[in-house]
């Protein structure tokens, strides 16, 4: 790659990482205050629990109902309008299959969870799966192009829309569906905004051996992201299957507050990473200094938060959802269990950086191997600690086993990667150590805080203790790691 473009890709990137950001922190707010709201107003944790038994489970669904072929548009270098046409209705074909599988196993699902809803839900989620197909290529296509700036606005206004719309479901009366149809609402948003900045319409053809690569691509692709999709959404049956309807609903509050809020941070550096690596898999320099890079960015972006829900989870669910639907003792729960997931938090920002790292460079099977190690570990860890603690700990030990279960899974991508491309070990951990210790520094100073004003009310201590952790993360990461804003807006201006 010669120097020019080199410098051009650079600030591609980082423009993109600055829309991304803007983005999802715009998506991120929204989404925080919709659910907040809704939660808090209408629902009672039985409803959310019953919702959460489906909800997760769409990210499964919608996985499967592309197996990655989309991906390899964005991998590979020789698409023709045949190719990309064959690829759209190669997905439409899963897709209408899926929701025929819907159609009959949703219902059953409903059945063995004890609440019809459930099924139902599943099967209006397999409609939106076939209307998704109309933006899945220009969205695609976009981000082949690295036009991560309009993807950005596009994400925004569709994600606000969902947030506002599950408001207005709610208050209409409509509690255990207003997720799903919000979410619906949203696919409609994603298709017209999709289809004016990259217009596609499929032609009429379909050439199974113009597909085939993609699909050998997507295939070990999918296979990898239905493995992740699973192993992270499978704690919310085995909470309700063990541990009921109510225990999920405080279970899925707390992992939403932490482990779904992180996933979104990460989207920041996620959604560009992808793209990046696989345009720079030929050099392995660059390879090993992107990487570094934007795994500091997304610890930067998510231990922040990590650090001020561990210091605060107790104060903000009493005045956020204090006095409404949810009992004293439910909000203690929840903080326990939020407080186990933040030190998975931890681990997931340094890992999520992986598998987009693996797929650029073209070895999904080495993504596939961890996340088959995942899968095998974690919800192992869902289950033998739901048997073993059940008892004592009732589903605050399915918070256990993700904290036990996930760093061994970590170790595993840890190795992969370094096989992949070399990566120094050493100077991976220095160079993502400094960022720890500096959110460690601010914990201190958050627990200072917190002991300095036991006794006081919640609002004073959830802002002062914020104050504190915060102000120090940021102070130490200005004078330790030199990272300031003025920093920031010259690395994004390089």
């Amino acid at each position: 790659m010669e120097p020019s473009e080199s410098q051009h890709l650079a600030r591609k990137i980082n423009v993109g990482v600055a829309w991304a950001a803007a983005s999802q922190a715009i998506v991120a707010v929204g989404d925080l205050l919709s659910q907040l709201i809704v939660v808090a107003v209408w629902l009672t944790n039985r409803q959310y629990g019953i919702t959460m038994m489906a909800v997760p489970l769409y990210s499964i669904l919608d996985c499967a109902a592309d197996l990655g072929v989309t991906s390899a548009l964005i991998q590979r270098d020789d698409h023709t309008p045949e190719r990309v046409s064959t690829v759209f209705w190669f997905n439409v074909l899963l897709s209408g299959g899926l929701f025929g599988l819907l159609c009959i196993g949703g219902p059953l699902y409903g059945k063995l969870q004890g609440y019809d809803v459930v099924g139902w839900l599943l099967v209006a989620y397999g409609g939106k799966l076939l209307l998704q197909n109309l933006y899945a290529i220009p969205y695609a296509l976009l981000r082949k192009e690295l036009r991560f700036d309009e993807i950005a606005k596009i994400r925004t206004v569709a994600y606000l829309t969902e947030s506002v719309t599950r408001i207005v479901f709610a208050a209409c009366g409509v509690r255990v569906w207003c997720f799903t149809l919000a979410g619906i609402a949203k696919t409609v948003v994603f298709v017209v905004l999709m289809q004016w900045r990259h217009p596609f319409w499929p032609k009429w053809v379909f050439r199974w051996k113009e597909i085939v690569p993609y699909v050998t691509f997507g295939l070990r692709s999918a296979g990898s992201q239905l493995l992740y999709y699973t192993y992270t959404n499978l704690d919310y049956p085995i909470v309700s299957y063990y541990f009921g309807a109510e225990a999920n609903g405080i279970y899925a509050l707390a992992y939403w507050i932490v482990l779904e809020a992180v996933k979104t941070i990460a989207n920041v550096v996620i959604d560009v990473a992808f793209p990046t690596f696989a345009r720079l898999r030929d050099n392995r320099e660059a390879l090993i200094r992107e990487f570094l890079k934007l795994t500091r960015l997304n610890l930067m972006a998510v231990l922040p938060f990590v650090v001020l829900i561990a210091l605060v989870v107790p104060e903000f669910l009493r005045l956020a959802y204090g006095g409404g639907k949810w009992t004293p003792l439910q909000l203690e729960q929840c903080a326990e269990a939020a407080r186990i997931l933040c030190l998975v938090g931890l681990l997931r920002a340094l890992g999520f950086i992986g598998p987009p790292l693996l797929d650029g460079i073209g070895a999904p099977g080495r993504t596939l191997r961890y996340m088959l190690v995942a899968s095998i570990l974690v919800p192992g860890m869902f289950i033998v600690s739901a048997e073993v603690l059940g008892d004592r700990y009732g589903f605050l030990s399915v918070a256990i086993g993700w904290a036990v279960g996930y760093p061994l899974a970590f170790v595993a991508l840890m190795f992969l990667i370094q096989q992949s491309i070399g990566l120094p070990i050493g100077t991976y951990f220095r160079s993502a150590g400094g960022i720890v210790a500096c959110a460690g520094g601010g914990f201190a100073l958050g627990l200072a805080a917190d002991f300095a004003l036991r006794g006081f009310g919640d609002g004073l201590r959830l802002g002062a203790i914020a104050a504190a952790a915060l102000g120090g993360t940021f102070a130490l990461l200005a004078f330790w790691q030199g990272i300031t804003p003025r920093s920031i807006r010259r690395s994004m201006a390089a």
